[in-house]
């Protein structure tokens, strides 16, 4: 009978084992989905920070575009209020 505890012991010690690695793995499955959830995550974030960007740099050009156009109106509004100068009302 001794034999037969030895063999009894071991395979439930390899039932143990087998039981402990299946939770290993369903661990580390876990930890995969999680992983590749944030890289899908950081994916996402780098792809709005690059459109972030495009509008910021479209906004940029837009107000030196204004910027320049505010300067030409001055420019004009000035000549126009000297040539209206020479009218007397």
């Amino acid at each position: 009978m001794y034999g037969a505890n030895i063999a009894d012991s071991r395979s439930q010690s390899l039932e143990t084992i087998v039981k402990n690695a299946s939770e290993v793995r369903k661990i580390i499955k876990n930890i995969s989905d999680a992983s590749n959830e944030q890289a899908d995550a950081i994916l996402q974030v780098g792809t709005g920070l690059e459109q972030i960007s495009k509008v910021v740099q479209s906004n940029s050009a837009v107000s030196e575009e204004m910027a320049t156009a505010s300067e030409e109106l001055s420019s004009q509004a000035e000549t126009l209020k000297q040539l209206i100068a020479y009218f007397k009302l």
